[in-house]
């Protein structure tokens, strides 16, 4: 008989589950989210839903490369819903800036295949679309804060 830990797949208090070897039980993925200042991070499947509520510094870029990763280890493909409130930077600059890391960040995911751009900000909005240009491999629109009910059927629709 196997074992399976359930504190890789929960992060919480392990507790052993028996398998039968001849089971064919999928166990499903879990993902824990991504908690930073200014950038959080959750998967449900098929959406990563991020949020930025701030200047995104350095170390949270990196913090959410490496969390993009470990999800792209596991999902062949999965869409971004990521929301920018103009209300938590103090300038437009630093929404400029954090987008761009954002920009940056979303080069790397080889394995999203669209991204629903939400923001309050028409300047962020407009960049959201240059940018999305510059990233072959991912569909991205974006959408006022109005629109989330279009923004979610955009990325359902993949």
């Amino acid at each position: 008989m196997m074992e399976v830990d359930s504190a890789a797949f929960l992060g919480t208090e392990a507790f052993r589950v028996p398998l039968h070897l001849s089971q064919q039980q999928e166990i499903p993925f879990f993902m824990n989210d991504l908690n930073t200042a200014h950038l959080t991070a959750k998967f449900e499947d098929p959406i990563v839903r991020m949020t930025v509520n701030g200047p995104i510094s350095e170390t949270e870029s990196t913090a959410a490369l490496e969390w993009f990763k470990q999800l792209g280890e596991s999902q062949d493909e999965y869409q971004l819903y990521l929301e920018l409130a103009k209300m938590d930077f103090p300038d437009l600059g630093s929404i400029r800036n954090s987008f761009l890391s954002l920009a940056n960040i979303m080069r790397g995911l080889e394995d999203c295949g669209k991204c629903a751009v939400v923001t309050d900000s028409p300047f962020l909005r407009s960049t959201a679309k240059i940018e999305g240009t510059a990233i072959p491999q991912m569909e991205v629109d974006s959408f006022g804060i109005v629109e989330l009910a279009e923004a979610e059927t955009w990325l359902e629709a993949a």
